[in-house]
């Protein structure tokens, strides 16, 4: 099984950038817990200050498959819909 590398990047509506980020970083905090995460941090785009981006590593794909139906991640998607204008996931491979 390889790893799997994801760049997510978020884009937050106008004024609403630092109320996500901190339910983000609390988020951030149980996901660091999953089985299966080897990695996972926030950055801030320094041209955009509604764009955030996170970069996750995890074990393989079955660990996060698994985090992407969990209870936790379920709840988060119903608070993120409140912040997040749009979202797109690159998932990435080593070679």
């Amino acid at each position: 099984m390889s790893k799997v590398f994801l760049f997510v990047a978020i884009e937050v509506q106008p004024g609403k950038a630092g109320a996500f980020l901190e339910k983000l970083k609390n988020q951030i905090e149980i996901i660091r817990g999953e089985d299966g995460c080897e990695a996972i941090d926030i950055f801030k785009n320094s041209n955009d200050v509604n764009l955030l981006h996170v970069w996750e590593v995890w074990s393989n794909r079955e660990s996060w498959d698994a985090h992407m139906a969990n209870d936790a991640s379920k709840a988060w998607q119903a608070i993120a819909s409140d912040f997040v204008v749009g979202e797109k996931i690159t998932v990435m491979n080593t070679l």
